[in-house]
């Protein structure tokens, strides 16, 4: 059971004022202290941590679903449309690879390096089965799919950490134990973004372990290089950073805005709507969105396309619009992102320093 919440608050008191056993340690490392056992114990961080497990599982049971080789219905299917196609390739197979040829020649014309395979276009069976994605080829698409959730899930927990506090009159009455307003806000925001850290990490081993232990039932785990794994690795230590960085920024929104829907809201609408919209509309300015530049750091990078004015052909200009592939680095994101939070967090500290707790 726990303590009751009175003994609970009155330790932290005598830890954080160092009239206890902590009374040895810096202020500040025993105020960190204190903020991480609250942060251990408030039930709905623990609701937020069962739900990344849950994630992690949902993400484990799709790749063991998608995994499976096909069924001898699928096998039947795909045979039937082979024979289909050959039928179809004997009698028209010749004409099929001269107008590949004749359209590659053309795209040759304005990319030497247009290559379309002609002289692979005879039917193949496997090219009728359904696809079963391996481990080696999915996987980082697998953990990018549920890091999203995870951050989120860190932004909320950061949210409500600070937020419920508010609500509750428990931050005035902690501030007359210890007033000085700058240590209890960098405490806080501490606690929220190292605290999201255990449970992300270990929603994260949990996708990559169940999905390889799910691709090797199947016998869909592809070959795994020391060169995938690195990359496997740092994926993971950018998402955790991810992470950190939105429990802080969820945590400063909880200080600015003092209400838990009010954060909520403005964090994930701006990254869902107001950054999904403006992209759309206005895919220029996408390097400059925070949801882009999230998608940036997490997967290592981001394309996306514009329309620009058609290049010349043959030094004659060409009428109307063509489309044109850009990208935004993952440094470019990780720097954006890092200024972001800094913003957010300075305004958070601004806002806590002159504004009234109660």
């Amino acid at each position: 059971m726990s303590a009751p919440q009175g003994t609970v608050r009155a330790a932290d008191a005598r830890t954080a004022t160092g009239t206890g056993r902590a009374a040895s340690g810096p202020a500040r490392g025993r105020l960190v202290r204190v903020e991480a056992r609250r942060f251990r114990y408030r039930a709905a961080t623990r609701w937020l941590a069962l739900l990344a497990v849950v994630a992690a599982l949902v993400v484990v049971a799709s790749v063991f679903a998608a995994a499976r080789p096909p069924s001898e219905r699928a096998i039947a299917d795909a045979e039937q449309q082979l024979a289909f196609a050959q039928d179809d390739w004997a009698e028209n197979g010749e004409q099929y690879v001269t107008e590949c040829r004749e359209g590659e020649a053309l795209a040759q014309e304005t990319d030497p390096g247009a290559d379309w395979a002609c002289d692979d276009m005879e039917p193949r069976l496997d090219a009728y089965l359904p696809l079963q994605p391996t481990l080696a080829d999915s996987g980082p698409g697998w953990v990018s799919g549920v890091t999203t959730f995870l951050i989120l899930l860190a932004f909320a927990s950061g949210v409500t950490f600070v937020t419920a506090e508010i609500g509750s009159g428990a931050l005035g009455t902690w501030l007359t134990f210890v007033p000085r307003r700058g240590r209890v806000y960098a405490s806080k925001v501490t606690v929220a973004a190292a605290g999201v850290l255990v449970p992300t990490a270990a929603a994260l081993a949990l996708t990559v372990g169940g999905a390889w232990v799910a691709a090797s039932v199947h016998d869909a785990v592809g070959e795994l290089t020391a060169v995938w794994w690195t990359d496997l690795g740092w994926q993971v230590l950018r998402a955790l950073a991810a992470a950190a960085a939105l429990g802080a920024v969820g945590a400063a929104l909880g200080f600015l805005l003092r209400s838990a829907a009010g954060a909520l809201g403005l964090g994930i609408g701006w990254l869902l709507l107001v950054d999904g919209v403006l992209a759309g509309l206005l895919p220029a300015l996408s390097p400059w969105t925070v949801r882009s530049s999230l998608r940036a750091w997490l997967e290592g990078g981001l394309t996306y396309w514009v329309s620009v004015p058609c290049a010349p052909l043959d030094g004659v200009p060409q009428a109307g619009m063509c489309t044109a592939e850009r990208t935004v680095s993952m440094l470019h994101g990780g720097l954006l992102l890092g200024v972001v939070t800094v913003v957010l967090v300075s305004l958070g500290a601004l806002a806590f320093r002159r504004g009234d707790v109660d």
